[in-house]
């Protein structure tokens, strides 16, 4: 086990299965157990903490420092992040009545609190985001998580070296490529809005 959290109604617990992949089992009160999720795309150990998603679904603090946190709705969809941006390094994970994500940060033995509604709120502002676009793995073997900060109303391609595009999709920050079908090789992928574009070299590659 690394997490927990409560939505009133059950008890969520975030541990490994057999393989180390992450699942979360939902307990009532009592302790009658089931399953609940079991799917969490561009998610890999280590993880550490989870909080409820409004909605349903959960924020998940990993070790990755352009997105530390990551959220899915109750389906596995991956669905929101937190950039490193704005959070370094994520542990512990809570919301509080107001719907504020609280984190904590080891690295610099800070916590945080995140305004889901307006953005980053922390000693009564919220920066700037630069322009950034990021990858959770590169080289890649199967599939990515592409991050992307500072866009607005953002579309993303995906081509490859001959310049055939391969992927096309609105970008509201986080996209998932599974590249498992593609041939080994190098990738680009372009993120463009009104103002300014930016594009990601990836290479595919097989697993040792």
């Amino acid at each position: 086990m690394t997490g927990a959290c409560f939505d009133s109604n059950y008890i969520y617990i975030l541990g490994g299965n057999y393989s180390g992949a992450p699942v979360v089992a939902r307990f009532t009160p009592t302790g009658t157990v089931s399953s609940y999720m079991s799917s969490f795309p561009g998610l890999s150990a280590p993880f550490h903490d989870i909080a409820w998603l409004d909605g349903g679904g959960f924020w998940v603090a990993r070790d990755n420092s352009d997105s530390p946190i990551l959220a899915y709705n109750s389906g596995g969809t991956l669905v929101g992040h937190i950039s490193g941006s704005l959070v370094s390094e994520a542990r512990g994970l809570a919301i509080d009545s107001s719907g504020h994500l609280w984190v904590s940060n080891p690295g610099n033995e800070t916590i945080y609190q995140i305004d889901l509604s307006t953005g980053f709120s922390e000693e009564g502002s919220i920066p700037e985001q630069p322009r950034m676009l990021s990858a959770d793995r590169n080289p890649v073997t199967a599939s990515v998580v592409i991050t992307g900060t500072g866009f607005s109303g953002a579309s993303l391609e995906i081509f490859d070296v001959f310049g055939r595009r391969l992927e096309s999709s609105p970008f509201t920050g986080t996209y998932l490529w599974n590249a498992s079908g593609v041939a080994h090789g190098i990738y680009f992928v372009r993120v463009s809005d009104a103002n300014e574009t930016r594009v990601l070299k990836l290479v595919r590659t097989s697993s040792r």
